[in-house]
């Protein structure tokens, strides 16, 4: 018994300094390829955001600044890359999703709700182009929208609180109507320009909300 007791005694400081040695190892592994991974993910936001629908690992890892074998790999597993693209993306469209004062009108709230919706159709356009046929095979990708639909949504009821007493048919349609879907399809298929576009959803949501409050 004696002696199996010092027999841990004396495993237990030597299995810690290799414990301890060994982390160094792994957090540096650990930070390059986070880093690696983030460089590769804002290079891809980068240049889908320059009008290249479907860059090449070549080219991701040329902009970079990484072996391409590297980025070919990450590519081969793209569901891990999802997150760090999506945080590149919120980068850019932060700024937009400002806060928008309750103590304004609620007319006009609905009118800033619209407009500030519309310039983040804008800037996400491209990145959504480039995503939607990963995003039937993609679960992380799929995740990740219903994640910013819920974003929305919540901006939306902080925005127009008034919205969390309506109907829920009345305010499904209003958050239907505030969609990228509806914003695409009146531009792309409808063939409105943005201000017929804008009018469209502006009054609509207007008349919905206020019918209902």
């Amino acid at each position: 018994a004696n002696k199996s007791i010092h027999r841990v005694e004396k495993d237990g400081p030597m299995a810690g300094s290799a414990a301890q040695k060994s982390e160094p190892k792994q957090d540096g592994r650990l930070n390059r390829s986070v880093k690696t991974k983030a460089a590769i993910a804002a290079a891809f936001v980068e240049m889908v955001d320059e009008g290249n629908l479907a860059p090449t690992s070549e080219q991701v890892a040329l902009r970079a600044g990484v072996g391409h074998r590297t980025v070919f790999r990450h590519f081969q597993e793209m569901e891990s890359l999802y997150s760090a693209i999506r945080d590149e993306i919120f980068k850019l469209i932060e700024p937009i999703l400002t806060e928008i004062s309750t103590d304004l009108p609620l007319e006009e709230r609905i009118k800033l709700v619209v407009r500030q919706r519309i310039r983040f159709f804008k800037r996400i356009t491209m990145f959504r182009r480039a995503l939607i046929a990963r995003y039937w095979t993609s679960p992380a990708l799929q995740e990740l929208t219903r994640q910013d639909e819920k974003l929305m949504r919540a901006l939306l009821l902080k925005a127009l609180p008034e919205c969390a007493a309506l109907p829920i048919k009345t305010f499904e349609a209003a958050d239907l109507l505030l969609s990228f879907e509806s914003w695409t399809r009146l531009k792309e298929l409808q063939r409105l320009s943005d201000a017929q576009a804008r009018a469209v959803i502006e009054e609509t949501v207007t008349e919905l909300i206020t019918r209902a409050c």
